[in-house]
C-alpha cells in the first residue's frame, strides 16, 4: 500500500513537471513569433510584395556599391598615372583609353 501511495505521488509530480514543461514551451513559442510567421506564410500577396521590395533593394544596393567601387578604382588609377612611373603609366593609360573607347 505504501508503495502504491509513493508511486501515485511520483506520477502526480511527473504530471506537474510535464505541465510546467508544456507551459514553458508554449511561452517560448509565443515569444519566438512563430504565429506571425505562420500568418505571413498564408498571405501570398504580402509575400510577393516583400520579395519584390527586397529584390529592388538588392538591385539598388548592387548598383550603388558597384559605382562606388569603380569610382575608387578610377581615382586610384588616376593617382598612379599622375605619378609618371615609366612602364606602369603607359600600360594604365592604354587601359583607360580602352575603357573610354568602349563607352
Amino acid at each position: 500500500m505504501a508503495g502504491t501511495e509513493d508511486e501515485r505521488r511520483e506520477e502526480e509530480r511527473k504530471d506537474e513537471l510535464d505541465g510546467e514543461r508544456v507551459d514553458r514551451l508554449a511561452r517560448r513559442l509565443d515569444n519566438s513569433g512563430i504565429a506571425q510567421y505562420v500568418k505571413l506564410s498564408l498571405d501570398t500577396r504580402r509575400i510577393l510584395w516583400l520579395n519584390f521590395l527586397s529584390g529592388v533593394a538588392r538591385g539598388l544596393g548592387f548598383t550603388v556599391g558597384t559605382a562606388i567601387v569603380l569610382a575608387i578604382f578610377y581615382k586610384i588609377l588616376s593617382g598612379i598615372i599622375s605619378m609618371q612611373i615609366p612602364y606602369l603609366t603607359e600600360m594604365l593609360t592604354e587601359f583607360v583609353l580602352m575603357i573610354k573607347e568602349i563607352k
